[in-house]
């Protein structure tokens, strides 16, 4: 089988897939999406690595997007869907992944369990959706990651500050309730194509809020009751993603989801391959195959997801 795993800036995670997929007899290469270049034509459509015609050359494509990259590599792997190859993620679920508000909403629509959250069009206006959330609070840009673009204000001067700041910076985002209780630590549940293959607890160790790995957070290999694994299932299903890291906090109330990465990072001293012994990257190109089989016998839809019955009732599509 012929793959293709479309790479930005997680070189790791990149020949890690790149390595797995070798070993398992596949032919395999790595596309940076820089190099992609497309040409649209009622007579013949043509998608380029740069000077190659990659149109009809793989059987399968495995998106690796970082948030920047998002607009553009969900453009290059819809010309790929209408040239009739099969891509592990449909485009509408990593836009929707990487809208923090929107993913909220789909959520929402499922009765899933999350912090209570604002939004505002003017940094006026949050002033009295504040006295709802509460203080101390997380002011969180839309499109974070990494824990990068999420603050924590302690009052509503802060918070002032913060919204003002991001404001006059043209940046869109939130304000949260901030779980007190679960200061710290998270737990990072990683999903793919409908099953938890692998969980991990981190935990800061310099008192930051923020638990993520790339802040340097501590790890350690975590099992998941039957209530925390439905419940990441389910979040994942609302978007229709298949390859996810999913967080959560323990609260007084219960887990609660804070959002779902579409991208994320799986290799690391402290990443979830090494802290729990999975091989993420043989499970992920295990998927893509078995799905890609599927697709070609059969004309699925290219990221084909298993769907519980659900009603929309907050959220567009």
């Amino acid at each position: 089988m012929h793959i293709c795993i479309l790479s930005t800036d997680q070189e790791k995670d990149d020949h890690s897939l790149l390595e797995a997929a070798k070993a398992k007899g596949h032919h395999v290469e790595l596309c940076n999406i820089r190099d992609i270049s497309m040409v649209l034509n009622n007579d013949e459509s043509v998608i380029y690595c740069r000077e190659q015609n990659i149109t009809k050359t793989f059987d399968a494509i495995v998106p690796r997007l970082n948030v920047s990259f998002t607009d553009y590599g969900t453009n290059v792997l819809q010309q790929f869907i209408c040239s009739q190859t099969y891509v592990s993620e449909s485009p509408s679920a990593l836009r929707l992944g990487r809208d923090k508000l929107k993913s909220l909403q789909y959520l929402l629509a499922r009765g899933l369990p999350f912090p209570a959250t604002a939004i505002a069009y003017s940094p006026q206006g949050f002033r009295q959706l504040a006295t709802t959330i509460g203080t101390p609070m997380i002011v969180k840009l839309i499109e974070s990651t990494e824990g990068n673009g999420i603050f924590l204000a302690h009052n509503l001067k802060e918070m002032d500050n913060l919204v003002n700041t991001l404001g006059q910076l043209g940046a869109s985002y939130v304000i949260q309730s901030f779980v007190e209780e679960a200061a710290g630590t998270d737990v990072r549940a990683f999903v793919i194509g409908g099953k938890v293959v692998a969980a991990m607890c981190r935990r800061s160790k310099d008192g930051d809020f923020r638990s993520n790995v790339a802040l340097g957070a501590h790890s350690e290999a975590y099992e998941l009751t039957a209530e925390e694994e439905e419940i990441v299932l389910s979040a994942t299903a609302a978007i229709g993603i298949n390859i996810a890291g999913v967080d959560f906090v323990h609260s007084d109330k219960g887990p609660l989801l804070l959002e779902i990465n579409i991208s994320p990072d799986f290799t690391g001293e402290q990443g979830i391959e090494c802290i729990t012994g999975v091989n993420i990257a043989d499970a992920i190109i295990d998927h893509v195959v078995a799905q890609v089989g599927n697709f070609y016998e059969h004309r699925y839809t290219s990221a084909k997801v298993l769907e519980s019955p659900r009603e929309i009732l907050c959220a567009d599509g």
